[in-house]
């Protein structure tokens, strides 16, 4: 008999060994440095909001799955069939049938309560002081500054794309659609997410407290390069905020033609600006205007004014 014990107690412990390693490599998984888009590391308000409500949330969800999972082992290796008489079988006990409705309702009422609450506070947008709107199409972000009072004035609208760049300790109303199909904007450090959807505008508070660039992703599938929507909001600080305005506005400088970024200008007037606009660029015949309808789909293309201000790319794909 002990022979037989050790036999089959072999097979059950390399089973534990497999369970523990399974459990701990999925562990390990989860720690990671370099994770920009880690919804564990707040870094604005709004971002710190859902951390607040995720915590207490996945604690209880933890929890529960483990009272679960326990019973369930347990029910397994005591009821296991080894050939002994089926245990008698129960029905209708009143107490236990209404005990395992009402605790699941008020663990329900205790998750429902704080994320109503904390969906409403993300949902406030009368308290913003900066205004940006954003346009999404397959498979890049327009980001449009309107004229207004607020990001510290601004006289008049310009247009950027791949990057929003906001100042710091400032909150932000993003109003944003799309041109083509369903998006979703998602920047994890700042706020949650936000579908953009063709012919609505759906607005989003956004805030970063320190300086940073905080990466975000498409998170609505859009078509064949859906991975590779990207967007980066670039939060500096106020000053430095207030001169990259100033650099966005001031007016194009042709380059002088006979010089390489001269050559370079002749080639984008003859080729890259059937859909780009450069504001300002002219040739002999005037402002050179793009005519984005007759080659893409969503009827836009990237602004390139002032790209070299830019740190990203091609829907953020190019550092």
């Amino acid at each position: 008999m002990s022979a037989l014990a050790t036999v089959t107690s072999v097979p059950a412990r390399r089973r534990a060994i497999a369970l523990i390693g399974t459990v701990c490599a999925l562990v390990m998984t989860a720690c990671a440095e370099d994770a920009p888009q880690d919804t564990w590391q707040p870094e604005g308000p709004n971002a710190q909001k859902i951390h607040n409500l995720q915590w207490p949330v996945f604690a209880v969800a933890g929890l529960v799955g483990v009272i679960v999972f326990a019973a369930i082992i347990y029910e397994v290796v005591k009821f296991k069939d080894r050939g002994q008489p089926i245990p008698k079988q129960t029905h209708g006990k009143p107490a236990l049938e209404i005990g395992l409705t009402i605790v699941p309702a008020l663990i329900l009422i205790g998750v429902a309560v704080p994320t109503v609450g904390t969906l409403l506070a993300l949902a406030e947008t009368d308290d913003t002081e900066c205004s940006v709107n954003v346009y999404g199409q397959q498979w890049w972000w327009a980001v449009e500054y309107p004229q207004q009072d607020g990001c510290g004035g601004i006289s008049e609208e310009f247009v950027t794309s791949g990057q929003m760049v906001i100042p710091t300790g400032t909150k932000v109303l993003i109003s944003g659609t799309s041109n083509d199909v369903i998006h979703s904007w998602w920047v994890p450090a700042l706020n949650g997410k936000r579908d953009m959807v063709p012919g609505r505008v759906h607005t989003l508070r956004t805030e970063a407290d320190d300086p940073g660039i905080y990466a975000g992703q498409c998170t609505e599938f859009c078509g064949l390069s859906h991975a590779n929507m990207k967007m980066e909001i670039v939060a500096l600080a106020p000053d430095d905020f207030e001169a990259w305005k100033a650099n966005q506005l001031e007016g194009y400088q042709s380059p002088e033609e006979a010089s390489l970024a001269g050559q370079g200008e002749a080639v984008f007037i003859q080729q890259c600006s059937r859909c780009h606009t450069v504001n300002g660029l002219e040739d002999a015949n005037g402002p050179i205007v793009s005519d984005p309808e007759q080659y893409v789909y969503s009827g836009v293309a990237p602004n390139l004014t002032n790209l070299m201000t830019r740190n990203t790319f091609a829907g953020a794909m190019f550092d």
